[in-house]
């Protein structure tokens, strides 16, 4: 009996889990405006919070700066911060209570007009490095990732010159499958790989590969059904899932095919190196959506 119970106690795979304070109970480091450098303006940070944060908050090339907030704590446990044209609210341990909410008023960011072609658009994303080493992709079984979603707000305001072709809002998550061997050539070179969770456009059939004009790297975003059967559109809970190693190979693939990561085509040198989640407004949309239950570990073989 104790045989069978130590077999398969050790077959069962542990693994590691690389995103760290998935309840964002540490805080953020809250980031300049001014896309190119993360340069931290101000570190926010409730309750008994006592590490560094993890999680950078991004706001690029928006007109306002969360880090000229107040902290308001609400009876709930809940804590939020909010300028002009954006809200972060993190939620308390209760049952049910989203644990992040990000909210975007591109209306603060556009006023009565609409983007113009070429001009940089807002952003409001949490992200971070994994500090706990990804092993090798060639080295895992799997990579199970898993987040629950609500669109809690999603109205869309058409002020003139509106063009759906590019003025939308959608909230993605991203990874990075990054070259982290330090003996390689291609050191430190990665690709994007993406969760399409919402798009007001409505695409969810859509996979997206293309370029990054900002950093030159490619962009691979599966089809939203390779995540989740749900309709994140009814203002429900939806779980979005996958193992992400069949993806990230498919995503090297086509790198590859495509001329990106010349310097290296060993599947070996590459892991997840970290992630970012949230807002990219090109509209003038009011939006917000609510996370909790988020998840990504890596199972060795």
């Amino acid at each position: 009996m104790l045989t069978l119970l130590l077999t398969t106690l050790f077959a069962v795979p542990i693994g590691v889990e690389l995103i760290a304070d998935p309840d964002f109970e540490q805080g953020f480091k809250v980031y300049d405006p001014k896309p190119g450098k993360q340069v931290v303006r101000r570190v926010l940070q409730w309750g008994h919070a006592a590490d560094t944060p993890v999680w950078g908050l991004a706001q690029w090339s928006s007109k306002h700066s969360l880090a000229e907030t107040t902290l308001e704590r609400l009876p709930s446990g809940t804590v939020r911060f909010a300028d002009p044209a954006k809200t972060v609210t993190v939620g308390s341990r209760s049952e049910g209570t989203p644990r992040l909410s990000l909210a975007l008023d591109g209306r603060a960011e556009w006023g009565t007009t609409a983007r113009k072609p070429g001009e940089p658009w807002p952003h409001l994303l949490v992200s971070q490095r994994f500090s706990n080493d990804c092993p090798r992709l060639d080295a895992l079984t799997s990579l199970d990732f898993s987040v629950s979603a609500r669109l809690a707000r999603s109205k869309r305001f058409e002020p003139q010159g509106y063009d759906p072709h590019i003025h939308a809002a959608q909230f993605l998550i991203f990874f990075t499958v990054q070259n982290l061997n330090r003996e390689s050539p291609g050191y430190g070179d990665f690709l994007w790989l993406g969760v399409p969770v919402y798009d007001d456009r409505d695409r969810p059939e859509l996979s997206i590969i293309g370029g990054d004009q900002d950093h030159g790297k490619l962009i691979y975003t599966p089809a939203r059904a390779d995540y989740t059967g749900g309709d994140i559109t009814s203002g429900e809970w939806v779980t979005f899932a996958a193992d992400l190693l069949p993806l990230a190979r498919r995503a090297l693939a086509e790198a590859w095919q495509r001329g990106f990561l010349k310097d290296s085509q060993a599947v070996a040198d590459y892991r997840l190196g970290g992630m970012n989640m949230g807002w990219e407004m090109t509209g003038s949309h009011l939006v917000e959506m609510e996370i909790r239950d988020l998840g990504l570990r890596a199972i060795p073989r």
